[in-house]
């Protein structure tokens, strides 16, 4: 253990230790991740981890799991949630839409979170958004019945898009952000919030 930590006191580019591999091909056991049987959440791109512990950390009787792919930012995660001691905060290192897709089973989330996702804005690079009409209908899937998944983008081309994107899966139906409690803020909104930047935000539901 102690080999580990002092790998962790300087990390590289590259993956040093076992959790730092990208999440392979496998199914995600919650009860053992978190030590017991509760409604879980999902994070997809949980950056600096704000949402996931403020979250964690108002709703006790939920599970909150983030998923995030770059490195630097999943140690950064990694750390802040081992720091804040909740049980019921998770990290794991992982590509959201593989994740959700090959590690979730059906019907097993109470809420899915993605908030200002990369929106990849040039014409070529469109493809690579996370937010497509094939991801809505899987996260759907992914979703128990009555549960929830929420959306935000400041980029005007991604929420226009959106806008006309959600009303095409069949399983969801769309929401007043307000008809649910506030989630916590993340860093990026904050930031946008100050900037006086139009936010894009959408709630939904699994009917």
């Amino acid at each position: 253990m102690r080999s580990q930590g002092s790998t962790r006191d300087a990390p590289g580019r590259f993956p040093s230790v076992p959790d730092e591999e990208l999440w392979p091909a496998r199914a995600f056991d919650a009860a053992a991740r978190f030590g017991r049987t509760a409604p879980l959440e999902v994070e997809i791109g949980s950056g600096k981890a704000r949402f996931l512990i403020a979250a964690a950390r108002g709703n006790p009787e939920h599970d909150f799991l983030g998923v995030e792919r770059s490195l630097s930012y999943y140690r950064l995660c990694r750390e802040r949630v081992e720091r804040s001691g909740l049980r019921n905060a998770a990290i794991v290192r992982a590509d959201g839409r593989l994740f959700v897709e090959t590690a979730l089973a059906p019907a097993s989330l109470r809420a899915l979170h993605v908030y200002f996702p990369d929106p990849w804005p040039k014409k070529k690079q469109k493809k690579r958004r996370l937010l497509d009409g094939v991801f809505l209908e899987i996260a759907a899937s992914r979703l128990a019945p009555g549960g929830s998944m929420r959306l935000a983008t400041d980029h005007p081309d991604y929420g226009r898009e959106l806008e006309t994107l959600v009303d095409t899966v069949p399983s969801l139906e769309r929401g007043a952000w307000d008809d649910l409690p506030a989630p916590p803020p993340t860093n990026y909104e904050i930031k946008y919030a100050r900037e006086g930047r139009p936010i894009w935000r959408f709630l939904l539901r699994r009917v």
